[in-house]
C-alpha cells in the first residue's frame, strides 16, 4: 500500500492539475554471499559460508514526477525483502536458513546480540522511517526476509533519478548521487 505520506504527496500533484502519475519503483539486485575467509576476521557473520551463496534483493518504492525538474522522477523507498537464490534442497540454502533463521533453526545458537552502534541505527531506522519487519522471522519455505517503511525515504530534491535517454528498447537514468544506470527491455 501507498504510505500515507506520499498519499498526501499526490493529492497536492493533483490539485495543482499537473497530470502526476505514481507509478511503482522497484529495484532487484543479485549478489553473492562469499565463502569465509580469514581476512575477514574472527566476527565475520559468514563463518559457516564454505561456498558461494546466492542472494536476491528487492527494494520497494514509488516514483511521481519531479514538480520543477522536466525529465526527472522522484523517487520513494517503501520496503524490500531478501530471498535465497539457491534451489531449496542445496546444501546453500540451509546455510542461508542458519544464517539469517530464527534462533531455532539455528540449533540451539542464539543470534549475535547488536553492537551499540547497530542497535543505535535500527532505533534510527524506527524514529525516521518507521521500518517494520526486520526483525520478524524469515520465512522457513522461502528463506525470504523482509521489512517495509511506513514513513517512505525519499522525495523531491531529496532521491530522484534523472531520465537521459528513454526510447522503446533501452532506457538510460542518473541517479542523485551521480550513478548511471542503462535498462534494456527483454524481448517476451
Amino acid at each position: 500500500s501507498v504510505p500515507k505520506t506520499l498519499q498526501e504527496e499526490v493529492k497536492r500533484a493533483l490539485a495543482n492539475d499537473s497530470g502526476a502519475v505514481l507509478k511503482t519503483y522497484h529495484i532487484v539486485v543479485a549478489f553473492t554471499i562469499e565463502p569465509y575467509s580469514p581476512s575477514f576476521g574472527a566476527d565475520s557473520p559468514n563463518r559457516i559460508v564454505s561456498s558461494p551463496i546466492r542472494g536476491i534483493m528487492t527494494t520497494y518504492g514509488y516514483v511521481l514526477a519531479d514538480p520543477t525538474t522536466p525529465d526527472r522522477l522522484s523517487v520513494w523507498f517503501s520496503g524490500g525483502k531478501v530471498t535465497c537464490g539457491e534451489e531449496k534442497e542445496s546444501h546453500q540454502f540451509q546455510v542461508w536458513k542458519e544464517t539469517f533463521g530464527s534462533p531455532a533453526i539455528n540449533k540451539g545458537r542464539r543470534r549475535r546480540r547488536r553492537t551499540f552502534r547497530e542497535g543505535a541505527m535500527v532505533f534510527a531506522a524506527q524514529m525516521m522511517m518507521g521500518a517494520t519487519g526486520y526483525d520478524d522471522a524469515m520465512d522457513e519455505d522461502t528463506g525470504e526476509v523482509s521489512y517495509t517503511f511506513t514513513r517512505p525515504v525519499g522525495g523531491h530534491a531529496k532521491n530522484y533519478v534523472d531520465i537521459l535517454h528513454l526510447d522503446d528498447k533501452i532506457r538510460v537514468m542518473r541517479g542523485h548521487a551521480g550513478t548511471t544506470y542503462a535498462f534494456a527491455r527483454l524481448k517476451e
